[in-house]
């Protein structure tokens, strides 16, 4: 694994700047790993809309949010229109108890249902697949060849 530090500190910054940062990329870019360095996986705030029970607890997002106190993390957000307006409510409540990090594909959907109903709320982090300074000059010959995709990049054979 290759720690993103540069991207760590980029989301904690917008953190401290919005009351819900976007992380968007491309699928399989690194998006999940990222956050699970911020919060490890089975944190109990942290939500995957791709595990069918967390999808079920998410049918009601307000009942499932609205009593969490500090960074909360839903991965593949798009997969629940319904979270956008309720985190619009959460992240105006007069006292701001949460912060909402929320990952998903940089597809078209995801970026015009946080823009729509976070406007002026939302912070964007962009996230692409790994740079030259992040495996280091001595190994560009295999981020040419493999491509910047963590699985790729990562594999232990061509």
């Amino acid at each position: 694994m290759i720690v993103r530090q540069h991207y760590i500190d980029r989301v904690n910054k917008a953190l401290g700047r919005n009351p819900v940062v976007a992380l968007l990329g491309p699928r399989q870019c690194g998006k999940t790993t990222l956050a699970r360095q911020i919060i490890p996986a089975g944190h109990p705030q942290y939500f995957d809309l791709e595990d069918p029970v967390v999808s079920q607890l998410m049918e009601n997002p307000m009942t499932a949010l609205e009593a969490l106190r500090g960074l909360v993390i839903i991965d593949e957000a798009q997969r629940q229109p319904k979270l956008f307006p309720v985190l619009r409510v959460l992240a105006d409540r007069p006292k701001q108890t949460a912060t909402y990090l929320i990952l998903g594909s940089a597809s078209p959907e995801l970026s015009r249902q946080s823009s729509e109903s976070l406007a002026g709320r939302v912070g964007f982090v962009d996230l692409s697949g790994f740079s030259l300074d992040e495996v280091g000059a001595a190994r560009w010959r295999r981020l040419w060849l493999r491509g910047g995709f963590p699985r790729s990049f990562l594999a232990r054979s061509e």
